[in-house]
This record gives structure tokens, C-alpha cells and sequence, in this order.
């Protein structure tokens, strides 16, 4: 009997120790300009015309100079693999945000939408990746 309580408590500490570490980054959207207070909120729907803040934080301390950051729209109508590139910029970063990148953008078609970051030497292979709807 001791030895199951003690099998589960070593499977709980390894779930928990192990579960919690993020080797992609994290993009999150906001309403408003993400400040220090707002930072942590992530919003999923925006209204057409609306600005949609986002934040993407690096899971490490980024080396390149520049991300290019990507979004697309899951739609039926593209010709290929369902999804239509709606914007593509590249940012270049200062040496006080490689560990982030804050900026904003809008939209004015309905719809679901997926934004990805890239390193400027990897577009194969995404930093992070979010998606968000607009009504």
C-alpha cells in the first residue's frame, strides 16, 4: 500500500515539475495597449476595426535581430490547405526586447485568425503561434 502512495506522489511531482516549463513562446491579445497590469490577460474575440494588441514573450533570450510576424485566416475558400495569408511584417528588435515583442494591428473581415512569429533564420518552424476570432 505505501508503495502505490508513494508511486503516485513521485507521478504527481514529475507532471508538475515537468508540465510547467514551455520550450515555444507565447503570444497573447488584448483590447487595450498591454501594459504591466493587463499584461496576462489573453483575449480571443475582437470586433471588426478594432485594434488587437498582442504580446509575444520568447521562452529564451532571442538572438537574431529580426521575427517576422505572421497572420493567416482559416477559410474553405483558399486555394491551398485552407488557410489565406492576411499579413506578414517583419520587426527588428532592440537589444532591451529580445526576451519580447509588443505591437498592434486591425482587421476588418470576419472570421478565425492564426498569428505566428518566426526567427528571421527559421520560417520552417514557428517561435509561437495563437489564434483569435473576429465578429
Amino acid at each position: 500500500m505505501k508503495f502505490f502512495k508513494y508511486l503516485i506522489l513521485i507521478t504527481l511531482l514529475i507532471f508538475f515539475t515537468c508540465a510547467f516549463t514551455f520550450k515555444k513562446g507565447l503570444i497573447l491579445f488584448n483590447v487595450q495597449p498591454i501594459t504591466a497590469e493587463n499584461a496576462l490577460y489573453n483575449q480571443k474575440t475582437f470586433n471588426a476595426g478594432q485594434r488587437v494588441y498582442y504580446l509575444f514573450i520568447a521562452p529564451k533570450k532571442m538572438k537574431n535581430e529580426f521575427i517576422r510576424v505572421q497572420v493567416f485566416k482559416m477559410t474553405d475558400k483558399a486555394p491551398w490547405g485552407g488557410n489565406e495569408v492576411v499579413r506578414t511584417k517583419d520587426y527588428r528588435l532592440m537589444k532591451d526586447e529580445r526576451y519580447y515583442h509588443t505591437n498592434y494591428f486591425t482587421l476588418y473581415e470576419s472570421g478565425r485568425y492564426v498569428m505566428q512569429i518566426f526567427a528571421h533564420d527559421d520560417f520552417q518552424h514557428p517561435l509561437a503561434l495563437n489564434d483569435f476570432y473576429i465578429h
